[in-house]
């Protein structure tokens, strides 16, 4: 049993040991070969990498561009809502100014007649007497003022 368990870790041993037995070193041709092979397969590696890196430059300019085009337009829309609002501001005042002119134009006659009245009340006693003479109605709202 002991020649048969010898044997048996014998044969193991020889059959793990044959692929390392068996090699042989490779020579500086093949160390070369294989030596660009691997430069090869990084180049492609590489290429391939800018590539990409091409690809996401182009889509980050892409956005570049497309965030410029939206920042443009709203420039555009804010300037053009803003001096909307100006040029309303602008026509309320000029069609308010246009509005009262008339109105502070009489008031400022009215004021005018109103001092000229004051100044002298007996002008304005005649007037009032002459009317009266002439409307009934009007004599006696003066006979109940005692103006007559």
């Amino acid at each position: 049993m002991k020649k048969q368990a010898l044997l048996f870790m014998l044969l193991s041993f020889f059959a793990f040991m044959q692929p390392v037995l068996g090699q042989t070193r490779p020579t500086n041709e093949e160390r070369l070969i294989r030596l660009e092979e691997g430069v090869k397969n990084l180049n492609i590696r590489f290429d391939d990498m800018n590539k990409r890196f091409d690809d996401i430059n182009k889509r980050f300019d892409d956005m570049n561009k497309r965030i410029d085009n939206l920042q443009g337009f709203m420039l555009w829309g804010f300037g053009i809502t803003f001096s909307g609002m100006f040029i309303l501001i602008g026509f309320i005042l000029w069609d308010r100014r246009t509005t009262l002119a008339p109105v502070v134009n009489e008031t400022k006659e009215l004021k005018e007649i109103i001092d000229l009245l004051k100044k002298d009340d007996r002008v304005l006693k005649t007037i009032l007497k002459e009317y009266a003479k002439e409307n009934e109605a009007f004599a006696k709202i003066m006979n109940k003022a005692d103006m007559l």
